[in-house]
């Protein structure tokens, strides 16, 4: 008997997962324990392995958003099994989940064959769905709903083959609906000699993820930013003299390691932006789980330095390195993402003098530095060249208020313009 591959769960957090590769075709034995596919969460890349041995059959192709448990392949116990899987016969369905439809199919997998009536013909874009009611009331499951409100997409203009009378939309009409070829709207007349060309780039995997986190946090929280412009002079000074003793440390030294050791021992006297809150209760912690944001091909990583504040510089800046580079290469293991208290982002490589960073949920705030620039400053008297920094923090109003704020600027704006006490 075929048994179900379903897309796997990984994290509290992960509704559905992207599948980026299959890594065996078609027909192909595996054994318990070899991986079958890629998948991307809202985190990262990991491995899907085979749960059991036998013959591979794939229904869902590369570049699906599928839900967790959803099914995405077979395993058939014989190659006459597999021959009758491909040819359209309909694998043994796992067990019903919580996702229901009433009085109809007890699940919505790619391959049901179970209460529902046979699917209706494909809906023409303008035609109403037998699913609106006289009232304007449209019948449609939970699930359905979600997909077309992500498609952006009508649910009137939807064939309906749910319900006893096939008159109420499930999310299998859904994904339907939108594989159909669309007709191509009528593009406005051109200049004579010149073309458009378009490129559609579905938002899938970390990108859609951080696009939903980014726009709940907005929701969900009372964000704030203030700044403040830093001294930074004494600060490169430094930087350069630690630069010239790499071959001794070990390492070379940036400037952001130096903030990240700031921000991670100013943070140590601020407990309440050291936090992560839930809406319900504050959570304090007595060490800081720094999120450092990385820029990636795939979207912003931010991976955590565990207990940044009891790290020396050298160590700091060594697990800053690695974790930025395993970040980029997608090589980050469980419990390096998600897991932060606090969130630094610099962005002084750009032409980028300030922006307002969006809080990375559960964190309470988020510190950012701009880029480097020379000023004229008033110093003991006389105008004389200083270069400066601006320090930008977004922070959650609910928590952290504005007296807190300023200590926190207070105390960073002094260990920056004394870097020395970063040291100490």
């Amino acid at each position: 008997m075929s048994t179900a591959i379903v897309m796997p769960k990984a994290g509290l957090t992960m509704v559905e997962g992207t599948i980026a590769e299959w890594k065996v075709a078609e027909g192909a034995y595996v054994k318990k324990g070899d991986v079958l596919m890629e998948y991307e969460n809202e985190k990262n890349t990991i491995d899907c392995e085979a749960l059991g041995e036998g013959y591979v059959h794939i229904i869902a192709k590369e570049g699906d958003t599928i839900p967790v448990g959803e099914v995405i392949g077979m395993l058939a116990e014989s190659e006459a099994e597999l021959a009758q899987l491909a040819g359209g016969a309909a694998p043994a369905a796992p067990a019903a989940s919580a996702e229901t439809e009433e009085k109809g199919c007890a699940r919505e997998c790619p391959t049901c064959v179970h209460t529902a009536p046979a699917a209706a013909a494909p809906a023409v874009t303008g035609a109403v769905s037998a699913a609106v009611m006289a009232d304007g009331h449209i019948r449609a499951s939970g699930l359905a709903k979600k997909l077309a409100k992500e498609a952006g997409v009508s649910l009137a203009d939807i064939a309906a083959s749910g319900g006893p009378d096939g008159t109420r939309i499930i999310a299998r009409d859904v994904r339907k609906y939108l594989e159909q070829p669309k007709a191509a709207p009528v593009a406005a007349a051109a200049p004579a000699g010149a073309e458009d060309e378009i490129t559609e780039t579905p938002w899938t995997g970390v990108r859609k993820a951080i696009a939903r986190n980014m726009y709940n946090s907005l929701q969900e929280m009372a964000q704030c930013t203030a700044t403040c412009e830093m001294d930074v002079t004494e600060l490169l000074a430094l930087r350069q003299k630690l630069v010239a003793q790499q071959e001794y440390l070990g390492c070379k030294i940036t400037v952001n390691d130096l903030l990240c050791k700031a921000v991670a021992k100013m943070l140590v006297k601020h407990p309440l932006a050291n936090a992560t809150f839930d809406g319900k209760t504050l959570f304090s912690h007595k060490h800081v789980q720094l999120s450092v944001a990385v820029a990636t091909e795939g979207g912003l990583m931010v991976p955590v330095v565990k207990n940044a504040d009891t790290l020396p510089l050298v160590e700091l800046s060594k697990t800053i390195k690695d974790l930025g580079t395993r970040a980029k290469e997608k090589k980050l293991r469980e419990g390096e993402q998600g897991c932060g208290t606090f969130t630094v982002s610099n962005v002084g490589m750009f032409p980028i003098d300030m922006s307002t960073p969006i809080i990375n949920p559960p964190e309470v705030a988020i510190m950012g530095f701009g880029r480097t620039t020379k000023k004229p400053v008033y110093v003991d008297g006389q105008f004389v060249p200083r270069d400066t920094m601006i320090a930008y923090m977004t922070f959650d109003h609910r928590v952290v208020d504005g007296l807190e704020v300023g200590g926190i600027f207070k105390d960073l704006q002094t260990l920056i313009e004394h870097p020395e006490l970063i040291l100490a």
